[in-house]
């Protein structure tokens, strides 16, 4: 990528001889002197101090080959990360997920896998579950992740991980002990919950009903780590999944307790993509790096059947 008179030049500077840097380059030791003069004749200074015993660099020369070989190196390292894409094709990965997962997971993967893909770019859209779907169907984005109490036919399950709800509360609230609760264990407690869009607040909801309860929660909001910091040291309790406590500041004072209900254990991870279509080598290598993640993560308790 750079000029055939600095190549030249360079190997001129290299082997010490205008016939030395023909034969290396395989042409006529005419078409070296040719580029060699009209660098000099371009610059108006010798660069070169011809001798008997070869050509040797003036102090300009030196000057221009630093140059030289710093845009050499340069353009060695473009060119090689171009042919890395062409091989790769897109390099932006383009995700969707719910806010979940936008805590802590999703951004340890990506900083993890640009480690060792450093070539990768991420465009991370965090939105609503029915909105996660709607990017992938209008290819907006290429992966998905969500909770999810059913597939959706449209889509591609590339992974389907079970994620029950769980009952997370301070270590030491008078709860925190049991194996397992039940809907009615919630009913004197001040409760903390996503809003109905979310599918923690679907599956309480149902739970409820089939339990004949009714438990209006004290504090509600779209974003379920919203009320987390509130916990340590508080009798409140947080409907969550077992992933948004992963990395939490107060992780190792909390803890998360399984529901007897059975309609709490009714949900899962979902990664997406749409039907038919042929995701790029570097975001289907990110696909794998990330199931191997969410495969790996560590499970609260089960409730006993």
């Amino acid at each position: 990528m750079i000029s055939l008179g600095l190549r030249y030049f360079l190997e001129v500077a290299r082997c010490g001889s205008i016939a030395g840097a023909a034969a290396e380059q395989h042409v006529a030791a005419s078409a070296i002197s040719r580029q060699i003069a009209k660098l000099e004749d371009g610059l108006g200074i010798a660069l070169f101090e011809r001798q008997a015993r070869g050509m040797e660099l003036s102090e300009a020369g030196r000057q221009l080959a630093a140059y030289a070989n710093a845009a050499a190196l340069e353009a060695e390292r473009v060119t090689t990360e171009i042919r890395q894409r062409s091989h790769l094709g897109d390099v932006t990965i383009r995700l969707a997920c719910t806010e979940g997962f936008a805590h802590r997971f999703l951004p340890m993967c990506m900083a993890e896998f640009k480690q060792v893909r450093p070539e990768a770019r991420f465009h991370l859209h965090v939105e609503r579950p029915e909105e996660v779907s709607r990017q992938i169907l209008e290819g907006l984005s290429q992966l998905a992740l969500r909770y999810t109490t059913a597939q959706d036919d449209r889509l591609k399950t590339e992974l389907l991980v079970r994620a029950p709800v769980y009952a997370v509360m301070c270590r030491h609230h008078p709860l925190a002990g049991r194996r397992s609760l039940s809907m009615r264990d919630l009913t004197k407690v001040p409760l903390s919950l996503g809003d109905h869009g979310t599918t923690v607040r679907q599956l309480f909801d149902a739970a409820c009903a089939n339990a004949g309860l009714h438990i209006e929660p004290a504090y509600v909001s779209n974003h379920s780590a919203a009320f987390l910091p509130m916990l340590p040291g508080s009798d409140i309790v947080a409907l969550s999944g077992y992933l948004t406590l992963l990395g939490q500041r107060d992780g190792e004072a909390l803890v998360a307790v399984p529901f007897s209900n059975p309609e709490m254990r009714q949900r899962s991870i979902q990664v997406l993509t749409l039907q038919g279509r042929t995701l790029p080598a570097l975001a289907r290598e990110f696909l794998e790096f990330m199931a191997r993640r969410l495969t790996a993560t560590p499970k609260a308790p089960e409730a006993e059947a």
